[in-house]
């Protein structure tokens, strides 16, 4: 019998994420607790379901209220904050608590280069606030410091980032990750390596880090001789101080809860109900952050856990291997619609990796704590030894091919992996006759090779077409051509930040899902984050046989690492000048700018944009990079009309003129836009312009994915309009 505590606590939650997402349930919550009522005395369970969902709604009505009147919610522009962490001199992305102002509550700000700060500091920021209310980002363009000296939880952080940073060298990162859930200094490629490998759990503070440090502290508790209460309540004191310093996200919050109800249950000499306590760690998080509800994360965690606890009673009495891999293909099964929805990324190889992993991790983790709390470079050393061991786990694990599969995030990649967990579920389900199992097996078998010979015949029915997809990868570029017979060129490759990387969660998917092996080429063209930033990734993907970019010199490590990842990939480099040609199955990729004169002369990177004209079946479409007025400018009269153009620089205010519009003349423009921008892209101006010239105009924060097809005889068409969450 499931215990009442489960249905109450989904019942708490339906109410506080309808509310939670700006629903007006006051009439309909005041009849559900007259029914529950009128109902307690002949269903009681039922009442009290009525009572948790209008609880849910009032709690979640409490929280937006809580959050309209924070600094988040007003889009506040200024406020006196304190940094939950230290924040680099190359700047990036902090959390800060409001210490002053207008408003109150916590801040993500968008630190500027130049002003390294301790974690703890008092700082006076202003800026602009970007994104959603509630759910946006502050970019500072103005800080000043209040107070030097480091104080609350910010303090102690910095303490031990700094203490890491000088027993762990190179390692640090990592170490923070693992110990206080500090990420912003993780390396991409690191976290690339443990997301394939299905370990990514590991580098952000989940259950099974809590669990870690709550069993090495029973461990340290047992050697003191106290009795069973004090031994519970200093325990549970270190535990919760531990939750504190992390600032207590939902996964760790609800390990803390679930062990508190076992130490419980254990003085009162009562048996643990591992679903109820699941349930009521999951409304403990949900009361002390109502938002929590609405994380990945904590979904993650709450689905993990389900699934361990259920792939531990129904393996019970199965032979050890089973037992041994049954807990993490649970848990991968039962999250990965998650993952598939939220990131894209599902990796079946974690099962394995995770063999080997959990039991590193489980003597890593305690002893980088040991180490920072003694300051002991032995003790570092050694823990150091088993980072060293996680990581080639790691590395080997996301070698193996087939381990993960990448597509792209949403509701489709989850509806994928929610088929197969339904059909791995009836599997499981089967009777235990031998006949009975193998005609499911066949029937799945059939089903799935069914789907492959549609797929497959799907694609090979293509029209012999040239389709150009401008990819819905936020404020940047990323354009991938496929020819007539199938080859594929790849211009740009969208921003990666710290928000994540477009080549991985996009570019890549897409390509794959259209079946794409390898790429004929690829086009940076320009030295700018927001260009480039994906196409390490796509690099690490795909084999293109060339890539093509404007050869100027570039003082910016980022883009140096890119041509790095470029030459060990063992792709020829060339640096794209004017009259530079390309024919790919008909279709003509000819550059226009930049030419060696030109790309010279320029101090604004953005006018070093190789600009592409792309002809197929007399249709010419031009794609303009970030090129702005003055690279218009120089090719005023050398273009001539074209049927689509890529607007220049995102749609600002410098680029696209009238004199470019009336040589042009095009019947539409595609804008290549991150939805709430920090830059006000597309700007009104440009927009009037295009208007005032009769151009249709498709932006990619409004549509999405836009894919258009051109048949040989040059008609120009919209196939495809692909929305990414």
């Amino acid at each position: 019998m499931r215990p009442p505590i489960l249905y109450l606590t989904i019942a708490f939650a339906a109410g506080l994420c309808t509310a939670l997402n700006g629903v007006d349930l006051r009439i309909t919550a005041c009849c559900v607790l007259l029914g529950a009522l009128l109902l307690q005395r002949r269903a009681p369970l039922g009442a009290a379901l009525g009572v948790m969902l209008v609880a849910g709604v009032v709690w979640g009505a409490a929280a937006l209220r809580e959050q309209r009147a924070s600094c988040a919610g007003q889009h506040a522009r200024a406020a006196i904050v304190r940094l939950t962490d230290p924040a680099p001199g190359s700047g990036g992305v902090v959390e800060a608590s409001v210490h002053g102002g207008p408003c109150s509550g916590t801040l993500t700000i968008r630190w500027p280069e130049g002003h390294p700060a301790h974690g703890g500091t008092t700082w006076v920021v202003a800026g602009r606030f970007l994104g959603r209310a509630g759910r946006g980002i502050l970019v500072a363009r103005r800080v000043r410091q209040l107070d030097s000296v480091p104080r609350g939880r910010g303090a102690l952080r910095d303490r031990i980032a700094e203490r890491s940073r000088r027993l762990f060298g190179a390692r640090a990162p990592l170490v923070d990750a693992l110990v206080i859930a500090r990420r912003a200094e993780l390396d991409a490629g690191l976290r690339e390596r443990y997301t394939r490998s299905g370990l990514a759990h590991l580098l952000s503070i989940s259950g099974l880090h809590v669990a870690f440090f709550a069993a090495w502290l029973n461990v340290l508790l047992a050697r003191l001789r106290l009795g069973p209460r004090a031994r519970f309540a200093l325990g549970t004191g270190v535990m919760v101080a531990y939750v504190w310093l992390l600032g207590f996200p939902a996964p760790a919050t609800r390990s803390a809860v679930m062990l508190a109800l076992l130490d419980i249950a254990r003085l009162r000499q009562r048996v643990v109900a591992p679903r109820g306590s699941v349930a009521l760690a999951a409304l403990c998080v949900m009361l002390g952050d109502p938002w929590a509800v609405q994380s990945v994360g904590a979904w993650l965690s709450v689905a993990a856990v389900a699934a361990v606890i259920w792939a531990g009673r129904a393996t019970e009495r199965l032979p050890t291997p089973v037992r041994l891999l049954a807990p993490a293909a649970a848990a991968t099964l039962l999250t990965a619609p998650i993952t598939a929805y939220a990131f894209g990324t599902v990796a079946p190889i974690g099962v394995l990796a995770n063999l080997a992993a959990i039991p590193l991790a489980g003597l890593a983790v305690p002893g980088l704590m040991a180490a920072l709390t003694l300051s002991s470079s032995w003790l570092a050393a050694g823990a150091g030894l088993c980072l060293a061991l996680l990581d080639l786990v790691a590395n080997a694990a996301a070698a193996l091919p087939g381990g993960h599969f990448v597509m792209i995030a949403g509701p489709r990649a989850a509806a994928l992996w929610l088929g197969i967990l339904v059909v791995a579920w009836w599997l499981w389900n089967s009777p235990r006759h031998r006949w009975v199992i193998a005609a499911r097996v066949g029937f799945v078998a059939t089903l799935i090779s069914w789907t492959t010979l549609f797929h497959a015949f799907t694609r090979l029915s293509d029209c012999h077409c040239l389709t150009v997809s401008f990819l819905d990868v936020g404020q940047g570029d990323a354009i991938a051509l496929r020819s007539p017979a199938g080859r594929w060129l790849l211009i740009d490759g969208g921003p990666r930040g710290p928000r994540g990387d477009a080549g991985r969660r996009v570019v890549v998917p897409f390509l794959r899902e259209a079946g794409a092996t390898q790429l004929a080429a690829i086009v940076a063209t320009h030295a700018h984050l927001d260009h480039f930033g994906g196409l390490p990734a796509v690099l690490d993907a795909f084999d293109p046989a060339f890539v093509l970019e404007p050869g100027q010199p570039v003082p910016d490590a980022g883009y140096l690492d890119f041509l790095a990842a470029v030459e060990s990939d063992g792709a020829a480099w060339r640096p794209a000048r004017r009259g530079d040609r390309l024919e790919l199955d008909g279709v003509t990729i000819e550059v226009l700018s930049p030419d060696s004169a030109w790309a010279v002369s320029q101090t604004d990177i953005n006018e070093e944009s190789v600009v592409l004209l792309v002809t197929y079946g007399g249709t010419r479409l031009l794609l303009a990079g970030d090129a702005g007025v003055p690279t218009e400018a120089h090719l005023a009269g050398q273009v001539g009309r074209v049927t689509l153009l890529k607007v220049g620089h995102h749609g600002s205010r410098g680029a696209t003129s009238d004199r470019w519009l009336d040589e042009l003349h095009p019947a539409e423009a595609v804008i290549s836009v991150g939805a709430k921008n920090r830059y006000g892209h597309p700007a009104p101006e440009t927009l009037a312009r295009l208007r005032g010239h009769g151009v249709t105009v498709l932006r990619t924060d409004e549509r999405g994915t836009i894919t258009f097809t051109v048949s040989s005889h040059g008609t120009l068409a919209i196939t495809d309009v692909r929305h990414h969450d």
